[in-house]
């Protein structure tokens, strides 16, 4: 295909469209800490790079396209690359209800940061699990995965032809893995915890004099404290297992979007 002519800018752009969405919404690529600019331009690098190995059949319209048709492919391109990224974003947010969860159990609650990933204020301890969980995602090439699967995508997946409507089932059960993932992690310092309230409901019933709430917070910080020193050189294990389980995610929904 000759450069610059119709069909090769339609396709170009329609790679940009996909890759771009992506870059929006998946995990370490959506981060506010890169400016939109440079979000645009690795994007446009990006599509750049995989214009080559990409089948042109695969990303060019028919050349009898109207503009309406052209923009509901542009819409179509937008939920598939959103698609791509959600898959990671459930992951991660799996871990900030972990910790949110264990924040509130150890009287952390009260005291949120602003994340650096979302730039949203949330619990001290999810934004430790984030920060962790980013870095534990780009020592074991977890963007790398995601550029190979969204390449896959369009391989498998053409312009156009995406069955969203497929893919639906593989949310839902991503949402609901979402919950019990995120108790599980959180579910040594919820036993502990219960057991710790448990010991001050006993001992508030034989002093009852004594003010329990005074005690209790500076313990339960403390505890939560110790507990979160002694949890985290476990938490590669869990990491492992959760990416894992998002890149067979990232192949189904390939797989499942598939015409």
């Amino acid at each position: 295909m000759a450069f610059f002519t119709v069909e090769y800018l339609v396709s170009a752009f329609l790679i940009f469209v996909r890759v771009g969405s992506m870059m929006m919404t998946a995990p370490f690529f959506s981060t506010t800490v890169f400016p939109v600019r440079v979000k645009i331009f690795f994007a446009l690098v990006t599509s750049f790079m995989l214009y080559p190995v990409i089948p042109a059949v695969n990303v060019m319209p028919d050349t009898d396209t109207t503009i309406i048709e052209l923009f509901v492919i542009v819409v179509q391109e937008i939920l598939t690359g959103v698609a791509l990224g959600l898959v990671g974003q459930l992951v991660f947010a799996a871990l900030e209800l972990s910790g949110s969860l264990i924040s509130i159990q150890a009287a952390l609650g009260f005291a949120n940061v602003v994340d650096t990933m979302s730039q949203q204020q949330t619990a001290v301890i999810s934004n430790i699990y984030g920060m962790l969980a980013i870095l534990y995602f780009l020592a074991i090439e977890g963007d790398k995965v995601y550029i190979l699967a969204l390449a896959r995508s369009f391989e498998n997946v053409p312009v156009s032809t995406a069955q969203l409507q497929a893919a639906s089932p593989l949310f839902l059960e991503m949402a609901t893995q979402l919950f019990i993932t995120g108790v599980q992690i959180a579910s040594p310092f919820l036993v502990v915890f219960f057991l710790l309230n448990l010991s001050f409901a006993i001992f508030a019933r034989i002093m009852p004099q004594a003010n329990i709430f005074f005690i209790a917070l500076p313990v339960k910080v403390g505890v939560g404290l110790v507990m979160l020193v002694l949890i985290t050189p476990y938490l590669p294990v869990a990491f492992d297992m959760m990416f894992q389980g998002m890149f067979d995610a990232l192949s189904r929904l390939v797989d499942l979007l598939s015409p």
